[in-house]
């Protein structure tokens, strides 16, 4: 069976419908920010940043239908066809996934927030998205993750980001081909005949159902702390199609204080500079000698420019890959302080990323060492931020997790 993709026909009536159903939550100062109302009154995003300052460390969370892969990019890597990769997803049912479990955990290991990947590269949705049929209530598991995660953040008071890739979607049918985007696209022979882009004007499909599904994630589940969009590379190369502004501004008019994160930046305009892995612009990856590489590393190097003395975050994995693996261990607790160390040495938050087993339940590795990681810093305290030479070493570069093995899109 092929996703079912509904291309957004009603996309103007479904956003009017949301817009009655977010007048509280845009009336009311969001559960987090009770402590920043006085910035909140002033910018409802500044308030954010002053609480975002203060946070220190978060949660990742990378889980989806890859499971039994154990690789997010399998789908790419193994260039499996859409049929047997949603044939191989009716065989998760989230059994283990209890959002109760994953906040709790925040709590004791020193975590203010936590950003969970609502949408991956393959385009599963962990959320009730009505723009496709590929999404995790309509297949066997039968639940609205991000619904469920939403509520027991808001009834304990911890923030929540949602991670969307807006950069890479290999299952809907008008994102752009490999000739425009190599790795946005698995390498089928021959070229599935559900790859419907043939010019650009087919691409506002592809953005369309993007607004509409940002547009439900805006509104159904309460405020949100901010979006942390993945990945950069595609979207740099071919900036004049995805109009990243207009995503930013849609998401601004449901939730005025929520936060932009999207890798080292785009249009300049984003609210914290992000690092995977490390922090630095993500153009010392790529050897110029194809014009794709050569515009991705301007625009890269441009964006970088405008944000790198923005508040930063920097994103690593205690494990080594960013999903579960039985080979790839969690590291002790002294290798998590020391990444926390050298995030606060260049002012950055660390947001410390785990992979769910593919039931969606705890590693117990896991759930020991974050926990020791929490009693270190009741114990000692989070390691000071820079706040005086923190540029000069960011000009310089930073590596913080030096655990991968190959480098995946940026």
């Amino acid at each position: 069976m092929k996703a079912n993709f509904i291309l957004v026909t009603t996309l103007v009536f479904f956003g009017c419908l949301c817009l009655s159903a977010q007048g509280k939550t845009s009336e009311q100062i969001p559960y987090f920010l009770k402590n920043y109302t006085a910035q909140y009154q002033e910018s409802p995003r500044q308030a954010t940043l002053a609480w975002f300052d203060d946070a220190r460390l978060g949660m990742f969370i990378h889980w989806g239908v890859w499971g039994r892969y154990h690789a997010a990019w399998a789908m790419y890597n193994k260039v499996i066809p859409l049929e047997q990769y949603q044939k191989d997803a009716y065989e998760v049912d989230a059994s283990g996934f209890n959002p109760l479990e994953i906040v709790k955990l925040a709590e004791e290991s020193g975590m203010h927030y936590i950003t969970f990947v609502a949408k991956h590269h393959d385009g599963f949705c962990l959320w009730d998205t009505k723009a496709t049929d590929w999404n995790s209530v309509k297949y066997p598991m039968h639940r609205d993750l991000v619904a469920e995660l939403a509520k027991v953040c808001r009834e304990r008071g911890m923030p929540l980001f949602i991670y969307y890739s807006i950069g890479i979607d290999w299952v809907h049918p008008y994102y752009l081909p490999k000739e425009l985007y190599n790795i946005g696209r698995p390498a089928y022979n021959p070229v599935p005949d559900y790859y419907k882009y043939s010019k650009p004007e087919d691409f506002e499909k592809y953005r369309d159902f993007c607004k509409q599904q940002l547009t439900e994630l805006c509104t159904l589940y309460g405020p949100v702390a901010g979006f942390w969009f993945d990945t950069l590379g595609g979207v740099l190369i071919n900036s004049e199609l995805f109009k990243m502004q207009e995503f930013y501004d849609l998401i601004h008019q449901y939730q005025p204080h929520a936060l932009i994160n999207f890798k080292t930046g785009v249009t300049g305009t984003e609210d914290v500079l992000v690092g995977e892995r490390e922090l630095k612009s993500i153009s010392m990856h790529y050897k110029k000698e194809t014009e794709q590489d050569r515009k991705l590393c301007q625009m890269a190097d441009e964006a970088w420019a405008q944000n790198f003395k923005k508040k930063a975050e920097i994103a690593v994995t205690s494990q080594g890959s960013w999903e579960w693996n039985p080979n790839n261990p969690c590291q002790d607790v002294n290798g998590l302080w020391e990444m926390l160390i050298v995030a606060a040495k260049n002012n950055a938050n660390l947001l410390l990323n785990f992979g769910p087993k593919p039931d969606g339940s705890i590693p117990e590795d896991v759930a020991a060492n974050f926990r020791k990681l929490g009693s270190r810093i009741r114990k000692e305290g989070y390691p000071p931020l820079n706040r005086t030479t923190y540029l000069d070493l960011r000009q310089q570069g930073a590596s913080v997790d030096k655990t991968e093995k190959e480098k995946t899109a940026r």
